[in-house]
């Protein structure tokens, strides 16, 4: 069976979409083996996940996402913005905002333009689930020891739990060293390290050096830019520099939300033969 797909990426991670409206893969249970299959950089198309868009119930459309391990998980918000730029491009729904159907509810885009994209995610909170706000006079950062330094980092939890490390600093070998050692000490709740280089109070840049297969960059980007309010060093409105792309960020002083506006695009479009047999 030829699949058609766009690839898409936002923040450098790529992903590929799957209209399955009108032309849908007779078995969902060969799924996860296609994933992997197309997914693969060697003999695939090359992605870090899949999405799948079908008729939504009560909205036009309805999306699921697999990793590139072929695994069905929570819905990343890169995945919400890659398909709402294909389904404004495709006029699969209204051009002001874009509600999408998934297994974990409904996620709603507002579209800025043909290009910007933004999306909430929603309170940040502590670890304990106590709400963040910024306050001058609180310190929000805690300490760990590695290798006999001790290393300052911000969590803050917006669906999941983030950690940011301001590194202006801390050199590359290291922050691969800090990783491993927050990826073996928080495994079970797989909490995402970022390091972040400050410029100004209206610009940061970001490094991540993940051990796990759910990449989510703009949960990363906004993480780090409600850390990097919390610790006074930028405003509430940021743009963020990650993996030659732009991600722009905003913590909402009325509503206490935290925004992240993308620009998902277009990397190109094929059709791969996939025998619904295997």
């Amino acid at each position: 069976m030829e699949i058609n797909f766009y690839k898409i990426q936002i923040g450098g991670n790529d992903l590929l979409l799957v209209n399955q409206i009108n032309k849908k893969m007779d078995n969902p249970d060969l799924y996860p083996a296609f994933v992997r299959k197309i997914c693969k950089r060697s003999k695939g198309v090359g992605a870090n996940g899949v999405i799948f868009i079908y008729k939504g119930t009560e909205h036009p459309v309805k999306m699921s996402f697999f990793n590139s391990r072929g695994n069905k998980g929570i819905i990343s918000y890169d995945a919400v913005l890659c398909t709402a730029k294909y389904v404004f491009d495709y006029g699969l729904a209204g051009s002001e905002y874009i509600a999408i159907e998934s297994d974990f509810g409904v996620f709603t885009v507002d579209c800025i333009d043909s290009s910007n994209f933004r999306i909430s995610l929603g309170e940040p909170g502590t670890e304990e689930g106590l709400s963040l706000t910024e306050n001058t006079e609180l310190d929000y950062s805690k300490e760990l020891i590695i290798d006999g330094r001790s290393v300052s980092y911000t969590p803050v939890t917006l669906k999941d739990t983030g950690i940011s490390i301001f590194s202006s600093i801390i050199q590359k070998n290291d922050k691969k060293e800090i990783s491993r050692v927050f990826h073996i000490l928080f495994k079970d709740k797989q909490y995402r390290t970022v390091f972040i280089k400050v410029y100004n109070n209206e610009q940061i840049e970001l490094e991540t050096y993940s051990y796990y297969y759910s990449r989510d960059n703009c949960f990363i980007s906004a993480i780090a830019g409600v850390a990097s309010v919390l610790n006074g060093f930028c405003e509430r409105e940021l743009t963020i520099y990650y993996k030659l792309d732009t991600l722009f960020f905003q913590w909402d002083k009325e509503t206490n939300h935290v925004y992240i506006t993308g620009q998902p695009s277009y990397v190109f479009s094929g059709s791969y033969y996939y025998e619904q047999s295997q």
